[in-house]
């Protein structure tokens, strides 16, 4: 069951490289790609954006094991905003096949 606004989809379980199963919010995996963008782009964050939406790339790294895709590690934003919007849109693809 969806846990923000009872929105369809909004909690999506993921299988990550480790083996691990965990929920993944796609508000906000939505915000946290978005604020990866805009710090790849202007090193600044989202305006208006606070807390655990403004993570660091190490956390991004561990919360969804971005070192797994394009067979490399995480260092940069623009590295960490390529990784982020390609996940996100493997779990964008994943929800709208089930619908």
């Amino acid at each position: 069951m969806p846990t923000i606004a009872n929105m369809p989809a909004a909690d999506l379980p993921v299988t990550f490289a480790s083996g691990e199963t965990r929920n993944v919010n796609m508000i906000i995996l939505l915000a946290q790609t978005q604020d990866a963008e805009m710090m790849a782009r202007f090193g600044m964050h989202l305006p208006g954006v606070r807390g655990g939406l403004r993570p660091t790339i190490k956390s991004l790294r561990e919360a969804y094991e971005l070192d797994y895709f394009f067979d490399g590690p995480v260092r940069t934003w623009k590295d960490a905003a390529k990784v982020m919007r390609h996940f996100y849109n493997l779990c964008k693809q994943h929800v709208s096949k089930e619908g």
